[in-house]
C-alpha cells in the first residue's frame, strides 16, 4: 500500500489503519507500505508490517536480497504510555468558578454543554481543557478514533495511536450543512 512517486519513492497515504485491519481480517500475513505509515499499521496485532522508503527496497525485500525488520508496537504499552498526556489542563484555569463547576458536573454526568458569551470570555479556553477532566478513552475508543484520524489524514509521522479525546473548534460562521458534512461525522464519533 502506498503512493508511488515518479522517482520511485513511496509516499504516505491516508487510511492505513483501516486497510491494515482489513488485510488482517482477509488472512494476509503481512503488508508492505510507506515507512511513515508503518507505526500506524503496526497497531494491528498479528500482521507483519514492512516499512519502505523506495520501491527498490520493496522489490529487494520480496526477492530476498534485502532484509527489512518489521515494525512492531506493543499496543497496550503504547496506549498506557500516552494516556492522559494533555498539553492543556483544567487546573490551569484561574477564576471562572461557576463555569468550572458546571463543566465538572457535565463531565461527571456525561451531559452536553453549550457555552454562550462574548468573545474573550474564556469559552474556548475552557472547552480545550475539558478532555483533561473527562474519563480517559478505552483502548477500543482509541482505535476507533485513530481510524477516523487516519482516514481524515490527521495522523502525524510518529503517531501510532490517538489516546486523547480530540477537540474540534469550527468557526462561528460555519453553516449547519458544513457542520454535518465536514465536522459532524468526526465530532459524533468522538463526543463523550
Amino acid at each position: 500500500m502506498g503512493e508511488l512517486s515518479l522517482d520511485g519513492t513511496v509516499q504516505n497515504v491516508r487510511g492505513i489503519l483501516p486497510m491494515a485491519l482489513r488485510a488482517h481480517a482477509e488472512g494476509f500475513r503481512g503488508i508492505i507500505l510507506p515507512r511513515g505509515n508503518a507505526r500506524e499499521a503496526a497497531l494491528v496485532e498479528g500482521l507483519e508490517v514492512i516499512g519502505v522508503n523506495k520501491l527498490k527496497e520493496a522489490v529487494g525485500f520480496l526477492e530476498g536480497t534485502d532484509q527489512i525488520a518489521p515494525t512492531k508496537i506493543n499496543i497496550r504499552e503504547e496506549f498506557l504510555n500516552n494516556l492522559e498526556q494533555y498539553d492543556l489542563d483544567f487546573s490551569d484555569v484561574k477564576g471562572q468558578e461557576a463555569v468550572k463547576r458546571a463543566l465538572m458536573i457535565a463531565a461527571c454526568g456525561q451531559h452536553n454543554v453549550i457555552m454562550v458569551g462574548p468573545p474573550g470570555s474564556g469559552k474556548t479556553m475552557l472547552a480545550k481543557r475539558m478532555p483533561s477532566i473527562i474519563p480517559p478513552m478505552t483502548l477500543e475508543e482509541a482505535l476507533e478514533t485513530t481510524k477516523i484520524h487516519s482516514v481524515a489524514g490527521k495522523m502525524g509521522r510518529e503517531t501510532g495511536l490517538v489516546t486523547l479525546r480530540p477537540f474540534r473548534s469550527p468557526h462561528h460562521t460555519i453553516s449547519d450543512v458544513a457542520v454535518v458534512l465536514n465536522e459532524g461525522c468526526y465530532m459524533l464519533r468522538n463526543i463523550y
